[in-house]
Parts: C-alpha cells; structure tokens; sequence
C-alpha cells in the first residue's frame, strides 16, 4: 500500500510542477510594426551633378513597436516628407553614391523623423527607418 501511496503522491505533485514549467516557456515577443509612406521621394540632382540630368528615388518604410507611434507619423506626414525632401536634396552624388553614404543617410532620416515626432507629440520612438528601394540614375 505504500507503493501505491507514493506513486500517486508524486503524480498529484507533479500536476503542480507542469503549469509552472508552461509559465516559463510563455514570453511575450513585441511584434515589429511597420509603416511605409506611399509616396516614393524623387529628388532632382541638377544642381549637383554639373548640370546633367541625375535623379533620386528613394521609398521610405518605418518600423516602431506600438502603433500609435506609427500613427503619430502618419498624422504628422507632411511634415515628415517636406523635412525628408530637403534632407534628400542636399546629398551630393558622391555621399549617397557609396554603401556608406546611404547608411550616413538612412540614420540622418531616423534622426530627422524621430526629432519631427519628438518636437509635436512628445514621443519620438521610431526604431528604423528603411529603404525599400533606393534608385540612383
């Protein structure tokens, strides 16, 4: 009979063990979010470039960890892409032309939008900023 009673004794603790075991395995993973503005950004590099006829088209996505930045972003999109426009129109071919320039480039954008978002809403948590395509003729 003792057998028996140690047998069940570790089977009722054993329920016990296994949700706490579950617990353990459970760890909320913060989901990226992204934003991509619709509008591609092209900038005209006639001054820059001698007087020949050189372009720049840049699509810009972001990525934060709570929507309401993403929509913070989206409510204050003009002035995002009129402040990204003129950060755009001041490279040089040469700066934007190397893997490096465009990485110089991609944080000065992180910088310029999380300062704008900072400046109106207080917050300005943009974790990244992208370039889903970056074409330079």
């Amino acid at each position: 009979m003792s057998k028996s009673l140690t047998t069940l004794l570790i089977i009722w603790l054993s329920l016990f063990a296994i949700p706490t075991w579950a617990a353990d395995d459970e760890t909320p993973t913060q989901q990226a979010l992204y934003y991509k503005i619709a509008e591609p950004f092209t900038i005209n590099f006639l001054q820059q470039s001698q007087q020949q006829a050189r372009y720049l088209q840049i699509k810009v996505a972001l990525k934060a960890d709570e929507q309401s930045i993403l929509d913070s972003a989206d409510m204050n999109l003009p002035m995002i892409q009129d402040s990204l426009r003129s950060l755009f129109s001041e490279q040089s071919m040469e700066s934007i032309g190397s893997v490096e320039g465009r990485r110089k480039l991609q944080t000065s954008t992180l910088d310029t939008i999380n300062g704008i978002l900072k400046e109106e809403t207080g917050k300005g948590d943009i974790k990244a900023v992208y370039f889903t395509s970056f074409i330079l003729q």
